[in-house]
């Protein structure tokens, strides 16, 4: 009898900085999930988040900025086994809009393992103690969705619906202006900063996490970034410039 070759998903290798993996693997240990199984499951819904919400691509220099910044944290190399078709997936998209990739496992990462008290902060900032009650006063009908929206490493098809939700609310509020993006002629809504260059509205995956955590800035974990945060960049001394001649206005008034 011939023996029967056992099929085995293939495995990728990233690299995690090492506070969110310790903690994401005791919080699946103690509730008994099958950590790759489980990613399987968050990719199948995330990828197409990942896709529609960086809506412009990240410039070269971006994608070096994240890379750099994310190499100075103190990392771990853990092996993931992820369907074929997902890893495809996530590296033609991580391709066509420059995200760096571990920067986007890191996040993910980060959103489940994280207690809600920082995630909060992260994304929604000042909003941070309200927007769960602007997400039930929205869906406090679907409850399904809620309950698992809240509680993101139970078994769900959709681990992250509250944040995207309540993301999605508050960017309501935004003066969100229609721009067609020239590399694939869409036409997207985003948003302007001062020196009028463009970015797509704040959602998971691109507000960029303006606070530290245990001492270290979290730029490394940008699936998006606008050259105007380069240091150096000449976007940025434009942006720089913009915000000089905007104060000194200020200061001439009567």
């Amino acid at each position: 009898m011939a023996n029967k070759t056992r099929k085995t998903t293939p495995k990728i290798s990233v690299k995690i900085w090492r506070p969110i993996i310790e903690k994401f693997d005791e919080k699946i240990g103690i509730a008994c999930i099958r950590r790759d199984a489980y990613l399987n499951k968050v990719l199948e819904v995330e990828l197409d988040k990942l896709d529609d919400e960086v809506s412009i691509p990240n410039s070269q220099a971006s994608y070096d900025y994240v890379f750099d910044r994310l190499d100075q944290l103190d990392r771990k190399l853990v092996s993931l086994a992820l369907i074929p078709e997902l890893t495809a997936r996530l590296n033609e998209i991580c391709s066509r809009k420059r995200i760096v990739r571990d920067a986007f496992f890191n996040r993910v990462f980060l959103l489940l393992a994280a207690s809600p008290k920082v995630v909060d902060t992260l994304l929604f900032g000042i909003e941070a103690d309200q927007w769960r009650t602007e997400v039930w006063r929205e869906y406090k009908n679907d409850a399904a969705s809620f309950q698992n929206g809240f509680y993101p490493l139970e078994p769900t098809i959709d681990p992250f619906w509250a944040i995207h939700t309540g993301l999605e609310i508050y960017a309501s509020d935004e003066d969100l202006q229609d721009y067609v993006e020239p590399s694939g002629g869409k036409t997207i809504r985003v948003k302007r900063d001062i020196s009028g260059s463009v970015a797509p509205a704040d959602r998971l995956y691109t507000t960029i996490f303006e606070r530290k955590v245990l001492g270290n800035d979290l730029l490394g974990l940008s699936c998006y970034m606008p050259d105007w945060r380069i240091p150096g960049h000449g976007a940025e001394k434009k942006h720089r410039a913009k915000l000089d001649e905007m104060f000194a206005e200020l200061e001439a008034l009567p």
